[in-house]
């Protein structure tokens, strides 16, 4: 008869396993690129693609939802650092895909905006998203509520140990 702590650790080594190849398939920026790459009709934006991050890409998205945000506002919103806005919006603006304008009388906030290019780019990454969260919701749809309430509580409960 196996051992109660055999039978554990056989599971936590297939957990952990899941969660590292998902880490792993999240941050693979490469297939997110070619994903926006194939699917982009504009040359620029062709050249664009590749030497954007992952973070930049949403970085862009809160602007394109946000039409005129502050740095700081991009930051809350994102869990980033000032710095990381500023060093990640500087690159958007390089790029063209990003404008920044001030009031008159505030010289100090600067606010954010998409160009058409960025909007167009915008468009196609929250594509891409839809379609990664249609392919979740039919994972999701395939396990009963209890179940998923386990799943739910067993990841906050791990991302709690420290």
């Amino acid at each position: 008869m196996p051992d109660i702590n055999d039978d554990l650790l056989q599971l936590k080594n297939r957990i952990e396993k899941s969660i590292y190849r998902n880490l792993i398939s999240e941050s693979d920026e490469d297939q997110d690129r070619l994903w926006l790459t194939e699917r982009v009709a504009d040359h620029r934006l062709k050249k664009l693609v590749p030497r954007l991050s992952i973070s930049s890409l949403h970085v862009l998205d809160v602007i394109y939802m946000h039409d005129g945000i502050i740095g700081i506002d991009i930051a809350r919103e994102m869990g980033l650092t000032k710095g990381a806005v500023s060093k990640i919006t500087r690159k958007l603006l390089e790029q063209g895909l990003i404008r920044k304008t001030q009031l008159p009388d505030n010289l100090k906030e600067i606010y954010f905006s998409v160009t058409p290019l960025g909007a167009e780019l915008a468009e196609l990454h929250r594509l891409f998203h839809q379609e990664k969260d249609q392919k979740a919701m039919e994972l999701l749809a395939s396990f009963d509520g209890p179940s998923l309430e386990i799943v739910a509580d067993f990841l906050e409960k791990l991302s709690n140990l420290k």
